[in-house]
């Protein structure tokens, strides 16, 4: 890199910086091509070019660095990091003992060990899958053949030249495809069966389940969990008849849709539907209530309420227990979404409005955060990518405050900017004039960027013009007396 434009850089963030609200702190700004702060006491520093295109920032021992919105890259000194590449296009993270990564979550990889205990796990989807597994290491060619552990709920699926054959192994049970889904054969302990779908079909296990249909989805038998206290019956004759027969759960339907009623003993409710999902009434303690949609529903789900409006235009969500005490109001879905959340036993608190695509406020625990715009968040409210790639484009105007009254204020990415900490106060609206207070004494006014700059402190006052280093003095405190 040349040294010219890295010089003139730093002299021009010398010669624009500031005290600002700490007494170790430095606010340097021309915008929109720098606006550089740091803080020693805070082990902080951070530097953003070309408003909020490009930045670095330095929190601790994490270190952040983004060309928006192109890319996003944080790194701790323990080497965790996670990277962004047009989000979500491509990313990776690295949690030290496992590394991660995408490319339109349709090509992934996973290197170590992950959370739920695979290693170096990979795919193409859906054409390449890799991995290691405790069963050992597959790798599979779709359509052409292979083999895969763990993947869509088997313990293992084989194939080659899918749809021809297949296998599928789940909990001892195996299943072998030709030209799936039309014929298969079921093997296992004590077990056996097959099917020609969708004509006809049986299988059994001794004293675990029965099935059999003729004609799918119209006739069907099941006999399930036979070996536990809470057998199961299923037959139907669909959709004329369907019903499921347990000690703990009834449920019998009639011209499915339109009228279905259901039992459980163990959960002390009975509901009707007529027709599914339109109309349903629920009785009992835990489990109540009544939906007419699209004009009307409330119902309880043990420590959930639901209710509906003018189905889509307003829902209420509510779930009150021991530990958790949660609200969310929306409004056609994700126009609008208010969401109020309190933990009991901790006493944490957090509220998070959504109000596409103006604004959005999250309030954490009595630190508030307000923004606008808010164009894809309310979608992804939960998305740490987006906060950090996408988001800070076109948040024209951000605010951050706590109950003690300190905030932090930017309009157009620092165009103009106001902090306040305790009795301490700094702002600035660029070029045309900055102030700083860090107490009654110690005051600073500064016009373009120095053209005017005044200050005032315990001892004396002091006026400069021009941008002139040298200027006029005076109030300069009487020595002590002996």
């Amino acid at each position: 890199m040349k040294r010219g434009p890295l010089l003139l850089l730093l002299l021009a963030i010398v010669w624009c910086a500031d005290p600002a609200l700490a007494d170790d702190a430095t606010v340097s700004t021309f915008w929109p091509f720098f606006d550089y702060r740091s803080s020693e006491s805070a082990d902080y520093q951070s530097l953003h070019l070309l408003g909020p295109f490009i930045k670095y920032e330095t929190k601790g021992d994490e270190t952040e660095y983004a060309l928006r919105p192109l890319f996003y890259r944080a790194v701790d000194e323990e080497g965790r990091s996670s990277t962004d590449v047009l989000y979500p296009l491509f990313g990776a993270t690295n949690k030290g003992d496992s590394s991660r990564f995408h490319f339109f979550h349709l090509f992934s990889f996973d290197f170590g060990e992950s959370e739920s205990g695979s290693r170096n796990r990979g795919y193409l989807f859906p054409f390449f899958f890799y991995g290691e597994e405790e069963q050992g290491s597959y790798k599979a060619f779709f359509p052409f053949g292979g083999t895969l552990y763990n993947w869509f709920g088997r313990d293992r699926i084989s194939f080659v030249l899918f749809p021809i054959y297949s296998q599928t192994e789940r909990k001892g049970t195996r299943v072998d495809n030709i030209l799936w889904p039309f014929f298969a054969s079921i093997s296992g302990e004590n077990e056996s069966g097959s099917k020609f779908w969708p004509l006809l079909g049986q299988s059994r296990k001794e004293g675990v389940y029965r099935k059999s249909f003729f004609l799918w989805p119209i006739f069907f038998s099941e006999s399930l969990k036979l070996d536990t206290d809470n057998p199961e019956e299923r037959r139907a004759a669909w959709p004329f008849y369907i019903s499921m027969e347990s000690p703990q759960k009834s449920s019998t339907t009639v011209l499915w849709p339109f009228f279905t009623k259901t039992e459980d003993r163990v959960k002390g409710y009975t509901s009707w539907d007529a027709p599914w999902p339109l109309v349903r009434v629920t009785e009992g303690e835990k489990y109540h209530g009544k939906k007419f949609l699209p004009f009307y529903a409330d119902e309880t789900i043990d420590v959930k309420r639901n209710r509906w409006y003018v189905w889509p235009v307003y829902k209420i969500e509510e779930m009150n227990s021991e530990l958790i005490e949660r609200r969310r109001d929306r409004v056609l879905f994700f126009l609008y979404s208010d969401t109020r959340e309190a933990k009991l036993e901790t006493g944490e608190s957090m509220r998070r409005i959504d109000f596409w695509p103006f604004f959005g406020y999250k309030r954490t625990n009595g630190v508030s955060r307000l923004h606008v715009l808010s164009l894809i968040e309310p979608f992804f409210p939960n998305n740490e990518s987006i906060e950090r790639l996408w988001a800070p484009l076109w948040r024209v105007y951000q605010q951050k405050w706590d109950r003690q009254g300190n905030h932090v204020v930017s309009l157009l990415w620092n165009l103009y900017w106001h902090e306040k900490q305790g009795d301490k106060v700094a702002w600035e609206l660029f070029p045309l004039v900055a102030y700083r207070k860090e107490s009654e004494q110690d005051k600073e006014l500064n016009i373009l960027k120095g053209l005017f700059n005044y200050r005032s402190s315990d001892q004396g006052k002091q006026l400069n013009l021009f941008y002139t280093p040298w200027g006029l003095r005076w109030g300069a405190p009487l020595p002590e007396q002996l």
